[in-house]
């Protein structure tokens, strides 16, 4: 986002995932610009939006889910790794004419998929609210987001149109992989990765092409496993964003 920052807040009484709660919600956004709204819910999903400047009708919109180390009840641990959340929010990838949804994994949980029914309720609420293509859902990940974007890829393959994987593993959905036969799929490891091996995503994208599947994995050479989102958000060769929008 560029341009002057204002923050503003309010409280109010609001419903979100079955929940009736009190929940504090902040935005940041410019004079011209896109805001990214921040809703924390101390009974569900905490999350930011991000709107994109001039909505229209039909817009695309990105499901970015977070690395372990984004884990908690604070909004600010989303946006502090070297990940998406942090160059969206610091106007580093400019304004993207999507909306962009990243969740906020609880504390108390270690995977994603345990919060998984109260995820798909949060975009399909996110969906109808504002002017999404619902046919225009990508989903995307670190680490262990990455993951989670096999897994919820392959679990809800007609709500993602396609899904980028950074750093995860595939070893979830390596006998189900079936059912990514219909989605495009980029998926983004490192070769020096010692956290997440590279060698399921390998396999996986090796399996899916040999389906004919829509489907490739880049292996950054000489790569650790947190420089893997980093090095894809700043090369523009790679142009994730607006394959993950549909524009490529």
């Amino acid at each position: 986002m560029t341009g002057k920052k204002r923050t503003c807040a309010y409280t109010g009484l609001m419903v979100i995932m079955t929940f009736a709660t009190l929940i504090f919600s902040s935005c940041v956004t410019t004079e011209s610009g896109p805001e990214a709204h921040a809703v924390k819910d101390s009974d569900s999903i905490g999350y930011w939006l991000y709107t994109p400047e001039n909505a229209t009708e039909n817009m695309p919109m990105i499901v970015y889910l977070h690395g372990a180390s984004g884990r908690g009840s604070d909004l600010d641990m989303v946006t502090d790794d070297e990940d998406f959340p942090k160059y969206l929010m610091g106007g580093e990838l400019g304004d993207i004419p999507a909306y962009v949804l990243i969740p906020q994994l609880p504390s108390d949980f270690r995977s994603w998929s345990i919060v998984e029914d109260e995820l798909i309720a949060l975009i399909e609420r996110i969906v109808t609210e504002y002017p999404i293509d619902r046919g225009n859902i990508s989903l995307a990940g670190f680490s262990m987001g990455g993951a989670a974007a096999w897994e919820l890829a392959a679990s809800h393959p007609d709500l993602f149109a396609r899904t980028a994987p950074l750093a995860g593993s595939a070893r979830g959905v390596l006998e189900r992989l079936s059912a990514l036969e219909g989605t495009p799929v980029r998926a983004f490891v490192g070769s020096e990765d010692t956290v997440i091996s590279p060698s399921s995503s390998m396999q996986a994208v090796a399996e899916l092409r040999r389906a004919g599947a829509d489907a490739s994995v880049t292996v950054l050479d000489g790569a650790d496993h947190v420089s893997v989102s980093s090095l894809v958000f700043h090369d523009d060769s790679f142009s994730l964003v607006e394959w993950l929008i549909g524009e490529n």
